[in-house]
């Protein structure tokens, strides 16, 4: 049975999975330290895969893992996951006007599927100019791609879990693929802004107990960057 209403859509998606295999070169090692992460800080295999279904955000699954392994309470460790997640507040409020017209059904997969990377390639796509009509088969081709590709490289890493030797040190992977997402979008000084309050702030407050470190530090970066653009325009 062909899922595809039309030509165009079929188009549209595979475009959408070509244009997400660059990107996997950072998903496959990313999300295998986070399922390698999840195991270590005390969750099963299951679980470490569960949260990655529930969540699909690589670094929510990090940073839930280190508060569970810091042993937080669990109040603090969905602050911390709900804090890091408000960007997800500001995406949806930028793509939204490109999929007013889709069904709840739809809206409801898209926003499961979105991701940094799945907003940044989707808004482009959306916005250049020609017909507007399937491009909503591109996202999906997209996020599906990613999904799939994230999803298999969690559970090897839970799978794996301890048994993956100290030695590999893993962790920089993490480093770096933050540093591919940050740097793209520090396009501003607002962001530019916040990033350094940001870090100077979970800096300063790393001796905090369960983590509280990076909550402060989220919550000081986003008032930044606030403050930055409110000064700005007066």
């Amino acid at each position: 049975m062909n899922p595809f209403p039309t030509p165009d859509a079929r188009r549209e998606f595979l475009a959408g999975c070509r244009e997400a295999v660059p990107m996997l070169a950072g998903t496959v090692p990313f999300g295998f330290v986070a399922g390698v992460a999840c195991v270590a800080a005390g969750m099963t295999a299951f679980e470490s895969v569960a949260l990655s279904l529930s969540t699909f955000s690589g670094i929510a699954q990090l940073v839930t893992a280190q508060l569970l392994a810091a042993g937080s309470p669990l109040p603090v460790v969905l602050i911390a996951a709900a804090v890091l997640s408000l960007r997800h507040l500001m995406y949806s409020a930028a793509i939204s006007p490109h999929v007013a017209h889709l069904s709840l059904r739809w809206r409801v997969l898209m926003s499961y599927l979105m991701t940094d990377q799945g907003f940044a390639i989707g808004v482009k796509r959306f916005s250049e100019p020609g017909d507007t009509a399937n491009r909503e088969w591109h996202y999906i081709g997209f996020g599906l791609t990613l999904f799939v590709t994230w999803q298999a490289s969690v559970i090897a890493g839970a799978v794996a879990g301890a048994q993956v030797p100290t030695t590999w040190s893993l962790d920089f992977v993490v480093v770096l693929s933050f540093i591919s997402i940050l740097a793209p979008v520090l396009r501003t000084r607002a962001d530019l802004a916040a990033a350094i309050v940001a870090g100077v702030v979970a800096l300063v407050a790393a001796g905090l107990p369960y983590r509280l470190a990076l909550i402060a530090g989220s919550l000081a970066g986003i008032a930044a960057g606030v403050i930055y653009e409110r000064i700005r325009t007066r």
